[in-house]
């Protein structure tokens, strides 16, 4: 049986509020009416409702909390469109955005016991590996920073795979800054200073990465993730290129181990 129109509000309103609390972001309720293209009235009127059945609470200035049930559903509810993003994913082919919409669109209608059967599939799906798109660290890893062993190899090469001529040029760890928009750092090795520029590829076209103090900004948006058989992620991968000195532009593959 599908739903009411006010129930799916309610789950959309509450997987949202639990996003924002999970990545340690205020919960504003502007920001919420942007995030799921709703009026202001709106979001007070579902604000109010969902107080009433304990999924909220306010305090003295106003602000408002999830309590301990509205942090238990609103985690149910965001699981669940992740998982039927996967999905999506996975049997279609399509990119992580247009996955999402459809995940968004059609998870409300389902009958339970199909999002069941969906969670089984991605839990015990370990006869292949694929590739994941647009994976997002923050829903891999806590926030905060890590380190990644990294490699780089030449392009087009995969079995075996050869060491590219970056190997050299860069450290062999990627600082990670895992937040709201996760980010991996290259360093140029100390010895190393020709490196003038570097590009990621993403969504088929070439990106410049800024260069910051922890080295070149790689997005983790940018990565595609591979799923082995024992269902974890093991490996992240996108092409790059570097500028040298000469003026020449080299590309590779970086691949950064996520075990």
């Amino acid at each position: 049986m599908t739903k009411t129109v006010r129930q799916r509000e309610k789950e959309d309103y509450l997987g949202t509020m639990y996003a924002m609390k999970r990545k340690d972001h205020q919960i504003i309720k502007a920001e919420i009416a942007r995030e799921l293209g709703v009026s202001a009235a709106k979001v007070d009127r579902l604000s109010r409702e969902l107080t009433e059945e304990g999924y909220l609470q306010r305090d003295g200035s106003r602000g408002l909390f999830l309590t301990p049930f509205g942090l238990s559903k609103g985690q149910e509810w965001m699981e669940r469109k992740r998982c039927l993003t996967e999905f999506l994913c996975l049997v279609s082919g399509v990119d992580r955005s247009l996955a999402q919409e459809n995940a968004c669109a059609i998870e409300h209608i389902l009958d339970e016991r199909v999002l069941m059967g969906i969670r089984m599939f991605m839990q015990s799906r370990h006869t292949y590996s694929y590739t994941m798109r647009e994976s997002d660290l923050n829903l891999m890893f806590p926030e905060g920073k890590r380190e990644f062993p990294a490699a780089f190899f030449e392009k087009g090469i995969s079995h075996p795979r050869i060491l590219s001529e970056e190997y050299w040029d860069f450290e062999k760890k990627a600082k990670a800054v895992i937040c709201r928009e996760s980010f991996l750092y290259l360093c140029p090795a100390a010895e190393k200073t020709e490196i003038r520029a570097l590009e990621y590829s993403e969504k088929d076209r070439w990106e410049r990465a800024v260069r910051e103090k922890n080295g070149f900004a790689v997005p983790a948006r940018a990565l595609h993730c591979i799923l082995r058989q024992s269902g974890r992620i093991s490996e992240g991968t996108v092409p790059i290129r570097t500028l040298k000195e000469n003026g020449q532009w080299h590309e590779c593959i970086l691949a950064v181990s996520l075990i």
